[in-house]
């Protein structure tokens, strides 16, 4: 068994046919798929059962609701292939997908993570292609440094990427959390010596109205916000990324004025906030020495002068709150 495949499904009836059909059309045949039904209230269980009855390829777990972070974990636990990747339950993938990419993995054994090719908001006027040029970085410094500088914590899902199974030997999603990729992505990266990034394929991720990142609570933000003050940590102690740190930080800037537009805000959650980024700052020289339009400086130059609290109240006031 080279490919375990892990669909955790709640709440998809709509669009699960479609996702699994994605997947078991794929020209590649040396995989198993494993369903987890994240204890889901409609018709998933029975959908996931009827294919499992149908196609030996197909493995359910039924278990109690847990949340993306459990059911992923549970997939984990079950695989049996050398390699993992994911596809959640209301999303699907380009035909040809595993089959090239399988082949680049069988051609480069050393290859502990691979990308490949995105299409956000499929079908949607918002959509956006994330494309790569097929190129293969080795050396465990080089990786995790040539992924800050490509900005890769921008597109750091979980799904569009196939992993060395022992790559999760010791990791787990956290579970009780969301934006749970944006902690355990840059973990892997750092644990990766060889990635390949692929020009084949495509995901499709859909924009679903009812899905994790569609809802705005200052939590789940809280933890989108969390976890990228982290990675700013790290790479500002590293001399090589100082340029490329300075850009995370203004891009938790931007989450930090998110956080103060959630409907659910309050003092005692945006004051912690604050707090992670206190002692954060960049002066103002730096800041229009950076490669920024003439509106992004100016955007940022309270932060530089008056620090984050103040920039994230100024920029916050009068703007529509996320619901």
């Amino acid at each position: 068994m080279k490919l375990s495949i892990i669909v955790p499904v709640y709440k998809v009836r709509r669009h699960l046919q479609r996702c699994i059909e994605s997947i078991l059309q794929q020209t590649y045949t040396d995989y198993e798929l494993i369903l987890v039904d994240d204890g889901s209230p409609d018709s998933c269980g029975a959908i996931c059962d009827r294919y499992a009855q149908e196609c030996d390829k197909v493995k359910v777990i039924h278990k109690k609701n847990g949340g993306l972070s459990s059911a992923r974990n549970a997939g984990i636990a079950a695989a049996r292939g050398e390699y993992i990747t994911f596809v959640d339950g209301d999303d699907a993938v380009a035909s040809g997908t595993y089959y090239y990419n399988m082949r680049i993995l069988q051609s480069n054994p050393d290859v502990d993570i691979l990308e490949y090719p995105v299409h956000k908001y499929y079908e949607s006027p918002r959509g956006q292609v994330v494309s790569f040029k097929s190129e293969k970085i080795s050396g465990n410094e080089n990786v995790f440094n040539d992924w800050i500088k490509r900005e890769g914590y921008e597109h750091c899902y979980a799904w569009n990427k196939i992993y060395r199974a022992d790559m999760f030997m010791f990791i787990r999603y956290p579970e009780g959390e969301v934006f749970e990729d944006t902690l355990i992505t840059p973990m892997l990266i750092a644990g990766c010596n060889t990635i390949y990034y692929s020009d084949a394929g495509f995901y499709y991720y859909y924009d679903n109205e009812g899905g994790i990142c569609n809802k705005h609570s200052f939590n789940s933000y809280f933890f989108l916000f969390r976890n990228l003050v982290a990675l700013y940590e790290r790479c500002a102690a590293i001399p090589e990324l100082k340029q490329q740190s300075n850009k995370i930080l203004l891009r938790c800037m931007d989450n930090l004025i998110d956080l103060r537009r959630c409907a659910d805000c309050d003092k005692k959650g945006i004051a912690e906030a604050n707090a992670l980024v206190s002692k954060h700052n960049i002066d103002i020289s730096t800041l229009y020495n950076m490669e920024l339009d003439i509106k992004q400086k100016i955007k940022y130059t309270p932060f530089a002068l008056f620090g984050a609290r103040i920039f994230s109240w100024l920029l916050s006031i009068g703007r529509k709150k996320l619901n």
